[in-house]
């Protein structure tokens, strides 16, 4: 190591132990002697050499200090966490003499002593805090042991299923690893077991609950051999308070709002139709919001499912409206080809019986001995048309004499005729009332029709919404409550 390299750096710290005061039983100061015997420590020392170079493995405990667990991101797939971490190794090369004690340095020191090359195998962000300065300490023991503890905040990939979002449990990782050492150089080692995480139990997060952790160890496949790991996984539980005022109360009620159109007239088209469009791009903006707090994943989760169904209720439910009015105007489009048909016959009917009255003529009955003889039907309709005869003849015609016995016939015949016209026009009144009533029934008939359907979706849709939902919330709660695999968790 460069001599004049080392008495630079040793002017760093003998400024820095100008302030330690290391008391001996006897409360003499003795920080000069520090001072030399750091001096002589590091005048040959080699950093770049691990302790027991050439030797077994060197152990390194770790041991942290969890201060906050924050930023939980489903879109990025990560989570960052701000903590205090402690490495420990010995260092032989580092023992000095037991009457000093254990000495605490600046942690600017540790530039210029061997450290673990340690790092985040799923590391995204990282950095130290340095307000007000680099938060790094660094302490020696008299054998050599060495604490080096370092204060930061790392953001680390966090690969979450989320198939039962939000009623979910994630299991968040930090891989701790060494970058260029494998398993015959360094080992790593939770420095006091299943204690060796500190603070868990006072953490708070405000979408999650951690259910518990659990601290593992394992190797590393690597190009050059293998490397050793250790893994903090942290189990957490979705919090789904927030999903329920946030989407699922607003969902279950626009799907309420919906149905109201059963209750409201299917001839109000402005009423019905706007409730409908405004249930449907409601319902379209919240699925939007939901999708954009997630990322961009091929498989459906459980809000999907939710938002999905009851947009389809919402949908279904203006579909509805669609039906009755397709009904309601087809039927109305009958009634009005049936009247047509209805005047059309009326009027081919009046031009048939208007055809023989035009026939009828004065000058035919003079002429047609056969009709006279015969009588009946000639003088029916000169009796009952005899009046526009006249009219038509401008003062030249003669009426036929009554007493004439060839020109009209008897009395008796002629009070029949009448009778069995009178009876005629009863029946075709008779027939006009029953076709007014039958059309009136006709009418109520399509009304009750088309009521029938909106009868029919007051029933349908609130109960298949209510199935839906006792079939979602108990498929869903039942995953979301009995996990089996908390068991192999740290509860606390």
């Amino acid at each position: 190591m460069d001599i004049v390299g080392i008495r630079g750096s040793l002017s760093v710290i003998v400024l820095a132990f100008s302030m330690l005061r290391l008391v001996t039983p006897e409360g003499v100061v003795r920080s000069t002697n520090v001072t030399s015997v750091l001096e002589s420590l590091l005048s040959d020392y080699d950093n770049t050499l691990r302790p027991s170079f050439g030797g077994p493995p060197l152990p390194i405990g770790i041991e942290m200090e969890v201060d906050s667990i924050h930023s939980i991101s489903e879109v990025k797939m990560e989570y960052s966490m701000s903590m205090y971490l402690r490495q420990h190794w010995k260092d032989e090369r580092l023992s000095y003499s037991e009457k000093l004690g254990n000495i605490s340095v600046d942690g600017r020191l540790a530039d210029h002593i061997w450290v673990p090359d340690t790092y985040f195998a799923n590391d995204k962000h990282f950095f130290v805090h340095k307000v007000t300065v680099k938060n790094r300490l660094l302490k020696f023991h008299h054998d050599g042991s060495i604490m080096y503890g370092i204060r930061m905040t790392t953001v680390a990939a966090c690969m979450m299923d989320l198939h039962y979002y939000p009623m979910d449990e994630q299991n968040c990782t930090l891989e701790i690893e060494s970058y260029g050492y494998s398993t015959d150089d360094i080992v790593f080692k939770w420095q006091y077991g299943k204690d060796s995480v500190e603070g868990m139990t006072d953490i708070e997060i405000p979408q999650f609950t951690i259910v518990g952790y659990d601290l593992n160890g394992q190797n590393s496949s690597v190009g050059s051999g293998f490397s050793p790991r250790l893994s903090l996984s942290i189990r957490l539980r979705r919090h789904i308070g927030f999903f329920i005022l946030q989407t699922y109360l607003p969902s279950i009620l626009l799907v309420i709002l919906s149905w109201v159109s059963f209750w409201i007239n299917h001839e109000a088209t402005a009423a019905r139709v706007a409730l409908g469009i405004t249930t449907v791009l409601t319902m379209t903006t919240i699925s939007t919001n939901v999708r954009a707090t997630l990322p961009r994943i091929s498989y459906i989760k459980s809000i999907d499912i939710y938002v999905v169904t009851c947009f389809a209720f919402v949908f279904f439910a203006l579909f509805e409206y669609a039906v009755v009015n397709f009904h309601h105007w087809k039927e109305k489009r009958k009634q009005l080809q049936r009247e047509e048909e209805g005047k059309k016959q009326r009027h081919d009917s009046i031009r048939q019986k208007d055809t023989p009255r035009r026939q009828v003529h004065p000058n035919n009955i003079e002429n047609n001995d056969s009709d006279a003889e015969s009588g009946e039907d000639t003088w029916s309709n000169v009796d009952h048309y005899g009046e526009s005869f006249r009219s038509r003849q401008s003062g030249q015609y003669q009426p036929v004499p009554s007493e004439s016995p060839s020109r009209r016939p008897s009395s008796q015949k002629n009070g029949k005729l009448r009778h069995a016209w009178l009876v005629n026009a009863r029946r075709k009144k008779t027939k006009n009332i029953v076709k007014r009533k039958k059309k009136h029934q006709s009418q109520l008939d399509k009304i009750r029709r088309v009521d029938r359907i909106d009868a029919l979706s007051r029933i349908i849709f609130p109960t298949s919404f209510v199935l839906f939902n006792v079939g979602y919330w108990s498929s869903n709660l039942k995953i979301f409550y009995d996990s089996s695999e908390l068991d192999a968790l740290v509860q606390y």
